[in-house]
């Protein structure tokens, strides 16, 4: 059985492929409609059967409510797709696995083996959560090893297997369905290492085409029906749109090399009267290109900013080097040629390119689950030492013969498969060999192994056979945004100090030294030390980056108070796929802590949530920049005025986008609220590097929000259920407060928001209809648990003490309950509020 992965997979938003490294050739496999790539579209029938591919996209226009594409976009989300007539949601990691799995059933079906291992592509710019949703989805596909290539990195080992490319600069410009990567690398000395990268995982041809929808089929349909509203008829809508975006994207592809195209607006269902939606609209390539021009300078920009990341200049690139479907645009093509480089090279088909270079980078990699057979009786066995891949066409291949009980060997032979080259016969000495091999330029050479004794006769080896591959040597990965761990600053508020920085080689470890923030002690209720990690570069406002996940040391964990000021000693660890994990050990308590900081469901973001409380993020924003206006210009011009007319003209438009907050979150677009998330998390870091530009600090902190959150609903309980003396401790806490803001203590406002919330939870806890109300509203059908058998025998114990008017009964299934139950949204939120464990050492 091989020793390699061999096989590559592109996972991409709109379409997939996999391929497999067949000695000196790649084999693409076909799907049943023998097409190379796969469309990434899920659809689920009444019965519950899936089906995947070509056969699920092309019902979009019978069945589109059962249909899921571009779920790419949400992976590392808690975002999912509705299946209303198999009453199924999947969520896009297992509908990725579904497209995985199809993939492996049409490569094991024509190649006869079985698919357990692959190398999976992500994009280059793809952050930690999402690089391990797509390695969970690889598992749930039945993958044993999975290892992730950056797609960038798979075209450039594509083009690399062919003969003239060492030491040149490439730019690799990756436009895909819904991502846009953006990388410069170097072919020096035959390794391919990357110098810079840009990207923006919400850019792609899908964006083409809804722009096609809106700005051109909608409005034709518009003139002669009653569509449906988007606010008010949100299923509706987004059910038309869709159809609609498919009829685009065929539009766009016949523009590629016609002039103008006829579109049929047929199939596309009822409109609100009940009147078949039907038209035609005529679309020229003059038009496209207009609506797609946007896009295209975004892409340009992007471009610009990686060749002046990498201190190059467009002339000192050698090729560029096209990938994706919607590169095949004459428009972009065009524009490629005019500003940056005419050497645009699109040689190899841009729909397969990456799975190619995922197979050759896949060959190379050897099977870590796979165990090495002792050797049958009567067999030698061979340890070989070589390079997998080689940029030399001469590679030293060196071995140990063991005998065990098999006949002694007098020499060695290798052969390559195809004859080219021999070794000759060359004498073991004292049971080892070395030779250089020769290699085929740009091809996998196999060698075939031999052994003879004295008297010439051939003996039987394990193994028989090892493969070499002549191409590009892959540098370490570069880590594309940088980690950080927050802790506590001098002055109380939240800071991030960078562990891995940006374009760090991977894989990775560092060991850093920190100081507990606080005191932990054994059985606090609640208490923990939190650990959180962070994925961005802005180091000064921690949640204008992107999280990643925490690590808890909780009071349960430990036997012995941690006081405050003990060292805490991080080993954080990240591999080449960017799987993370963190070793706290605590002197203090001669104690470490281990753990991977992402949990599926737990530390996914819902953007479905976020996106329905940017609304109260965008005031912020407008208020920051209100003070920052005064500060840099009070007379309304000056440097920095244009560019806070333009973030308000952005906070407009974004406002106007927002859904509503009571919209549910079924009739939300997974992919729209994502953009809205990201593009307000865009404008709070223009914003924080404008303060920085101006001096400015802002000082409306996510925990001063707290406090004002937390003394407000204290004041609101205590006033109405608390005693005398509760109310009194409320007033003194209030006073300690005010004290504590003059005097800017803020480790003094941190206790006292601590004291005043756990007063608040001392009087609702004594209410009994406090409990009943908790009791109830776990037993609603969106309360989920980890263990649904116990947690419904806890429910019947806390109903039966409800009919008996046993109050500690019911508090004690309530607290079982609590212990049962999943993270919730609101709950991973306040997780990340909580002030870090970790302080500078």
């Amino acid at each position: 059985m091989t020793q390699f992965i061999e096989v590559g997979i592109d996972l991409g938003t709109t379409n997939s492929c996999i391929a497999k490294c067949e000695g000196a050739h790649i084999r693409i496999f076909t799907n049943n409609e023998q097409m190379n790539v796969t469309p990434s579209a899920v659809r689920l029938l009444k019965s519950g059967r899936i089906i995947v591919g070509q056969r699920a996209y092309t019902a979009i226009s019978v069945d589109p409510d059962n249909i899921a594409i571009e779920f790419k976009r949400w992976m590392g989300q808690k975002s999912t797709a509705s299946f209303p007539v198999a009453a199924r949601t999947m969520s896009a990691e297992e509908l990725s696995a579904e497209v995985l799995k199809s993939l492996c059933e049409n490569a094991q079906r024509q190649s006869g083996s079985e698919i357990r291992a692959a190398a999976v592509t992500v994009p280059a710019a793809f952050g930690a959560l999402q690089c391990e949703a797509t390695a969970r989805a690889a598992r749930l596909a039945g993958l044993e090893e999975s290892p992730l290539l950056q797609e960038p990195i798979a075209a450039a080992i594509a083009y690399g297997a062919t003969p003239g490319y060492k030491d040149q600069r490439w730019l690799v410009f990756d436009l895909g369905g819904g991502t846009l990567d953006v990388a410069i690398v170097s072919t020096r000395n035959g390794r391919l290492t990357v110098l810079e990268h840009r990207g923006n995982n919400l850019l792609g041809g899908k964006d083409i085409d809804r722009k096609i929808a809106e700005e051109f089929l909608l409005p034709a349909l518009a003139k002669d029906f009653l569509l449906p509203d988007p606010t008010k008829q949100p299923d509706d809508y987004k059910r038309l749109l869709r159809r609609l975006a498919a009829k685009a994207e065929e539009a766009k592809i016949e523009l590629s090399t016609g002039t103008k195209v006829i579109i049929n607006l047929v199939d596309l269902g009822e409109d609100t009267a009940g009147t078949p939606l039907e038209g035609e609209v005529q679309l020229s390539r003059t038009q496209l290109e207009r609506t797609m021009q946007s896009l295209v300078d975004e892409c340009l920009r992007l471009t610009k900013d990686a060749i002046n990341g990498a201190r190059l200049a467009a002339a000192d690139l050698d090729r560029i080097l096209l990938v994706g479907g919607p590169t095949q645009s004459p428009l972009i093509r065009k524009a490629l040629v005019e500003q940056i480089s005419k050497h645009v090279d699109y040689s190899l088909d841009p729909m397969t390119v990456v799975a190619r270079g995922a197979a050759l980078f896949a060959a190379s990699i050897e099977r870590v689950a796979t165990t090495k057979a002792p050797a049958p009786p009567g067999k030698l066995q061979v340890q070989l030492a070589f390079e997998s891949v080689s940029s030399s066409l001469q590679c030293p291949v060196s071995g140990r013969v063991e005998h065990g009980d098999a006949a002694r060997a007098h020499e060695i032979k290798i052969d390559s498969e195809d004859g080219f080259w021999t070794s000759g016969w060359m004498a073991l000495n004292d049971e080892l060999f070395d030779v250089t091999a020769a290699l085929q330029e740009g091809k996998l050479t196999r060698y075939w192994i031999y052994a003879r004794d004295k008297t010439g006769q051939l003996l039987d080896i394990e193994p028989g056979e090892f493969s070499i591959r002549h191409g590009l040597v892959v540098s370490a990965p570069p880590l594309p945004h940088t980690i950080s761990v927050e802790i506590t600053g001098a002055n109380g508020k939240p800071i991030l100090e960078p562990v891995f920085t940006r374009s760090t080689p991977l894989p990775s470890k560092q060991v850093k030294k920190y100081r507990a923030s606080h005191t932990l002690a054994p059985n606090e209720p609640g208490g923990a030390l939190i650990i959180k990690l962070w994925e961005g570069e802005e180091f000064s406002d921690p949640e204008a980056n992107v999280w990643v996940g925490k690590m808890l040391i909780t009071s349960e964990d430990i036997k012995r108070t941690i006081p405050e000021g003990s060292e805490i000693e991080l080993l954080i660890s990240i591999d080449a796929s960017r799987h993370i994990t963190v070793d706290a050990f605590v002197p203090h308590l001669n104690h470490h802590f281990t753990d991977h900081v992402y949990v599926p469901q737990r530390d996914e973001q819902d953007y479905t949530h976020l996106a329905r409380t940017v609304g109260s993020e965008l005031d912020t924003h407008n208020e920051r920049l209100g003070e920052l206006e005064k500060r840099i210009s009070p007379d309304g011009d000056g440097s920095g005025h244009e560019e806070i007319q333009e973030l308000r003209k952005e906070i407009e438009t974004l406002s106007q986008e927002q859904p509503p907050a009571g919209t549910s979150g079924d009739a939300g677009d997974p992919d729209k609220d994502k953009r809205i998330v990201e593009q307000s998390r865009r404008i709070r870091i223009k914003i924080s590097q404008l303060e920085k530009n101006a001096g400015v600090e802002h000082e409306k902190t996510a925990f001063a929000t707290e406090i004002e959150n937390a003394v407000a609903n204290a004041t609101r309980v205590v006033g109405r259920y608390g005693s005398g003396l509760e109310k009194k401790e409320l007033e003194i806490l209030k006073r300690d407060l005010e004290r504590a803001v003059q005097k800017d203590d803020e480790r003094g406002l941190q206790k006292i928001n601590a004291a005043v919330d756990a007063l608040r939870w001392r009087v609702l806890f004594k209410q009994d209809w406090f409990w009943k109300e908790v009791f109830e509203s776990m037993q609603q059908p969106d309360c989920s648990y980890l263990n649904d058998t116990e947690a419904k025998r806890w429910i019947d114990k806390g109903n039966a003490a409800v009919k008996q008017g046993d109050g500690e009964g019911l508090r004690e299934s309530v607290r079982q309950l609590w212990k049962l139950q999943t993270p919730t949204q609101a709950q991973a939120e306040q997780e990340k509020a909580l002030r870090s464990g970790l302080s500078k050492f």
